[in-house]
């Protein structure tokens, strides 16, 4: 019977599309691999599925030794049935790190406490868990009561860097990135109140609110960022391909991020492979991991009090310590070896 690795996606083209590449053209295992995707529409190289029925109709149909890997697992639906399956000991899975913050808020209503015991009941039938990096694989351990979680982190794939860096100029504004969707978990309002103090000076403030977020919400960070800025601030509301998107990194100067979790891992390596500055919250597992491994990481406190002078030569410094860290830990080059490694375990 030929081996085979089942790759199960949420609809996030942004992500599965080049991870499916990264998989069949970097770090191919000795196994035949298949990637389901739940999406309405037919997708070349992928199975798709609509609902999940329909998912574990398929999951069903898989022979005894196929190893299956979700990336991602937020559904609790999808926790439910697999609490009742006998495919959950051949599954694995990789956490984003949202499905396990849900869990640590304050206050929570008995639904989310039963909710967050049914989560550790499946992610104790997995086969394997990974988390993409130190400070959440100890948080799946200490609320998801799982022993062993090792890290594994996706790969920065596709990323053009352009070697011209843009200087400052009264025609060329100081770009500056907020965030990385339109997902409250950003906190926009405290990122863009840290950054009120610059209104008066040549910037402009950029803000990614096309996905992730509750229209009301959109609404009320475009209010309050349009209060401080005016027109020296730019909400992106609609979907871009990855060409733009990167063009778009390339072209902001920093990056301000105000979450209290890990996100926005995209934007983040990109920022570090390119040496721009990136601002974070001094208490996510990011910073400290980032920090950990040797990068030069800034705390998003701290820009509260920067002048635009010192933002300016922030971004003038030449910074080649980031890019060849990048090159040892994120890139697909480092990290193809360690995901065909996984993969291969997967089968013994």
């Amino acid at each position: 019977m030929t081996k085979r690795i089942i790759h199960i996606f949420a609809d996030t083209p942004h992500h599965y599309k080049p991870m499916q590449q990264f998989f069949e053209q970097q770090c191919r295992p000795n196994a035949e691999q298949l990637f389901w995707v739940k999406t309405p529409e037919s997708i070349p190289n992928f199975v798709n599925y609509k609902n999940n029925a329909e998912l574990f109709d398929l999951l069903e149909r898989t022979n005894a030794k196929d190893q299956i890997v979700f990336h991602g697992s937020f559904d609790m639906h999808v926790w439910k049935k697999l609490l009742l399956s006998s495919v959950t000991k051949r599954c694995s899975c990789v956490l984003w790190g949202a499905e396990l913050y849900r869990h640590t808020k304050s206050n929570r209503t008995i639904k989310e406490r039963i909710v967050h015991v049914l989560h550790a009941l499946v992610i104790n039938r997995y086969k394997q868990v990974f988390a993409l990096n130190k400070g959440d694989a100890k948080l799946a351990q200490r609320v998801l009561f799982k022993r062993n979680v090792n890290v594994l982190p996706y790969p920065l794939i596709g990323m053009k860097v352009e070697q011209e860096r843009e200087q400052l100029t009264p025609a060329k504004p100081l770009k500056i990135l907020v965030g990385n969707s339109a997902s409250a978990s950003n906190n926009h309002i405290d990122a863009l109140n840290k950054l009120a103090h610059l209104a008066n000076e040549n910037i402009k403030i950029i803000m990614p609110l096309n996905y992730g977020g509750e229209q009301s919400y959109i609404d009320e960070v475009i209010k309050h960022a349009t209060a401080l800025f005016g027109d020296k601030f730019i909400a992106i509301t609609e979907m871009l391909n990855k060409q733009d998107y990167d063009k778009l990194l390339n072209d902001v100067h920093l990056t301000v991020f105000a979450q209290h979790r890990q996100q926005g891992l995209y934007v983040a390596y990109a920022m570090l492979l390119m040496g721009k500055p990136m601002f974070l919250l001094s208490n996510t597992s990011s910073f400290n991991y980032l920090t950990e491994l040797g990068f030069e990481i800034f705390k998003t406190d701290e820009v509260a009090s920067m002048s635009y002078s010192e933002l300016s030569d922030l971004i003038s410094k030449d910074n080649n310590r980031n890019p060849d860290l990048m090159n040892q830990h994120f890139t697909e080059q480092a990290l193809a070896p360690k995901w065909r490694n996984m993969l291969e375990q997967l089968h013994g």
